[in-house]
């Protein structure tokens, strides 16, 4: 259980990173800037669970291999110049990393003998957290908030892992929940499907 887990925190690392990274490049952050929201982007929801969790110094910073990931993934986002030439491939890359992040978060929280409360909220801002942060560094509305069934997908997943644990061996429980994560997630953004959004009918401030 324990390579399960590390294994998929490293793929969710690489892709986040690369994601940050990207982000980085198109708002025109210079090199260090770059490498800087790839860290945070890759790293940020793991810090936040760990912080609220109360595990102590996150993980993260202790973590060489994880940094180094990061650092590779950052070139690699470099070296393309944030261009990717199938969008639809790193949509895929992103979604893997969301359902290998929420997998990874959920088999530390069924371990820990969590409440579906806090499993549901470490599986979530491990997730999302790091993008999270991500748009709120470069001064934009986070994206979970505002389109794509993202973090949705993840919550799917994460209790189709929490339902599943008990009663299936835990390699099927873990593969359906990532399947599930990636399958909602890519279906949503090919079909582009999102959640509704609710606007006022009046024009006054909504302060006035």
């Amino acid at each position: 259980m324990g390579n399960t887990i590390t294994i998929l925190e490293y793929i969710g690392v690489f892709a986040f990173a690369i994601s940050g990274a990207n982000v980085a490049i198109h708002e025109q952050l210079d090199l260090l800037g770059i490498y800087i929201l790839a860290t945070v982007t890759a790293m940020g929801g793991g810090i936040i669970r760990d912080i609220v969790v109360n595990e102590g110094i996150p993980a993260f910073f202790s973590n060489h291999i994880a940094i180094i990931i990061i650092l590779i993934a950052a070139t690699v986002a470099i070296i393309l110049k944030g261009k990717w030439k199938y969008k639809n491939t790193f949509a895929f890359i992103d979604a893997l990393g969301l359902a290998a992040f929420v997998v990874s978060a959920g088999l530390k929280g069924l371990n820990n003998g969590y409440s579906l409360t806090l499993f549901l909220f470490v599986t979530s801002i491990t997730g999302v957290g790091g993008g999270m942060l991500r748009d709120i560094i470069v001064g934009r509305k986070p994206d979970v908030f505002c389109r794509d069934i993202y973090c949705v997908a993840g919550i799917i997943g994460a209790l189709v892992l929490w339902f599943l644990f008990d009663h299936t061996p835990s390699y099927m429980a873990t593969t359906s929940a990532l399947i599930i994560i990636i399958v909602v997630r890519m279906i949503c953004y090919l079909k582009n499907i999102n959640l509704p959004v609710i606007k006022r009918d009046i024009t006054e401030d909504f302060y006035e």
